[in-house]
């Protein structure tokens, strides 16, 4: 093989392995801001749901209606990324600069 060959090759692995991670950095922004919303939408209905919690059976079912309700609602603002947080989330990730190798410390990085 030649050695433009292996650059080559090397290049489109890199570009791989960035387009892997870019995915996985999409998916954990989009989950961070499902969970935030799931946790603001909760808060902020909290009060909405307490009409029949001192009953029994309505009680349960409230709770159940409560959740799907609350679980949907989040879902679909962080969906039509409303909030904005995993933008903000992917546009600092992008800023960063990429770290490939973490570098071991070893006593002797301890004593400087």
């Amino acid at each position: 093989m030649k050695i433009h060959e292996l650059a080559g090759k090397s290049i489109s692995l890199q570009k791989k392995q960035e387009s892997k991670v870019a995915g996985q950095k999409a998916k954990t922004a989009f989950e961070f801001e499902r969970l935030f919303a799931t946790q603001l939408v909760k808060e902020l209905t909290k009060d909405s749901f307490k009409m029949s919690d001192n009953q029994m059976l309505m009680g349960r079912s409230n709770g159940m209606y409560r959740q799907y309700i609350t679980e949907t609602l989040a879902s679909e603002l962080a969906k039509q990324n409303k909030l904005g947080i995993s933008d903000m989330m992917m546009k600092y990730w992008n800023e960063q600069p990429q770290q490939n190798t973490i570098k071991p410390q070893g006593p002797e990085d301890d004593q400087k």
